[in-house]
């Protein structure tokens, strides 16, 4: 077995139910979410996302067996832990966006969860920006994903997907495309998700002899 499929696996016993209310809801993003939903990827961490900062503070509780009583500290978070003096990182980085974030290393795999708050007038997908796969346009479209004997609450593919796009990962967008192919996709979501040339790029993967 994957090593972050093991650990998730272990963890979810302890991390469930994915909220006890509104403000501490959460769900799996980037490559673990996409591979929970039957793509082709393997996974290097695993990342979450909570709704509110309190699914952060909530998360930290849940590990603590995880979190050792002090980690040295970089000033660039590349290798940043959770401590038990230091369990939250609270701030803006330098782009302005505010962040509350956790990572812990389990079994070798990293595991962070984060609530991001854009800075004012971050464009959305109002406007034709498309969603982002982090922002607080998600949560009405997480879905559960059953995966062994657990529902995972994962960010679709379709706002994956327009984020694969920004960030030019062509083969985890590729993975993401012939999934939705077999198994059909939310078309109102794809418009909501993918700004326009990103749309047009979609539309023309579907309808590509396969």
């Amino acid at each position: 077995m994957e090593a972050w499929r093991e650990v998730l696996g272990n963890l979810m016993p302890q991390i469930g139910p994915p909220a006890t209310g509104p403000e501490t809801r959460w769900a799996v993003i980037g490559s673990a979410a996409t591979a929970l939903q039957g793509c082709a990827v393997t996974p290097r961490d695993i990342d979450l996302l909570a709704a509110h900062p309190e699914g952060v503070r909530r998360f930290v509780r849940l590990m603590e067996p995880y979190t050792p009583e002090r980690c040295k500290h970089f000033p660039d978070h590349a290798d940043w832990r959770s401590s038990r003096d230091r369990p939250v990182s609270v701030g803006p980085d330098e782009y302005g966006f505010f962040w509350h974030f956790a990572r812990w290393v389990a079994e070798g795999v990293k595991v962070e969860i984060a609530h991001i708050a854009a800075p004012e007038g971050f464009p959305t997908s109002k406007n034709g920006a498309g969603m982002w796969e982090s922002g607080p346009e998600i949560w009405p479209h997480v879905k559960n994903v059953r995966w062994g004997d657990h529902v995972v609450p994962v960010v679709p593919l379709e706002i994956q997907l327009e984020t694969c796009m920004r960030r030019r990962l062509e083969e985890r967008a590729a993975a993401i495309v012939a999934v939705l192919r077999r198994g059909g996709y939310d078309a109102d979501l794809i418009r909501k998700a993918l700004r326009e040339e990103h749309r047009r790029r979609f539309e023309a993967w579907i309808e590509a002899p396969a």
